[in-house]
């Protein structure tokens, strides 16, 4: 469905996403916690948007969560992405609340998406040499 090793690889040592990088290559999902007041946060940030501190571990969660929002693509806009249709789905994730990752969701028609549904990542290997490892949400599997 996708031309996953024709997708552009961003910057994989920029520090404010390396981490993130760097767990999806070992199959977990990582996000940022402020160490001063726990809270958790997507995309990564300088400083806590709760206490504004610039203490901050990354943490791995657990990538299973709902179907917050999505689109479904009609027509190819991006290399890597030529098959159409496509979803892109944002996902709330059951913990820590409050952050929402996005990727492609696969495994079920777009058709059959409804909002609230339960997803789980998957990783998939991505870029022209397999270099960068993205996240994918599908149903459960049983």
């Amino acid at each position: 469905m996708f031309d996953l090793d024709q997708i552009p690889v961003p910057d994989l040592s920029d520090p404010n996403f390396a981490p993130f990088w760097e767990g999806t290559r070992e199959n977990k999902l990582k996000v940022q916690r402020c160490e001063d007041c726990g809270t958790h946060r997507w995309p990564p940030r300088l400083t806590c948007r709760s206490c504004r501190s610039a203490n901050v571990e990354w943490v791995e969660v657990v990538p299973r969560g709902t179907l917050y929002t999505y689109t479904t693509v009609g027509r190819p806009t991006a290399k890597g992405f030529s098959s159409v249709p496509y979803t892109v789905g944002f996902v709330a994730l059951n913990t820590p609340a409050n952050v929402r990752i996005i990727g492609n969701v696969v495994g079920v028609e777009p058709s059959q998406l409804a909002i609230g549904m339960a997803l789980e990542g998957r990783f998939v290997p991505a870029g022209p040499n397999g270099e960068m490892t993205l996240i994918h949400w599908a149903p459960p599997s049983a």
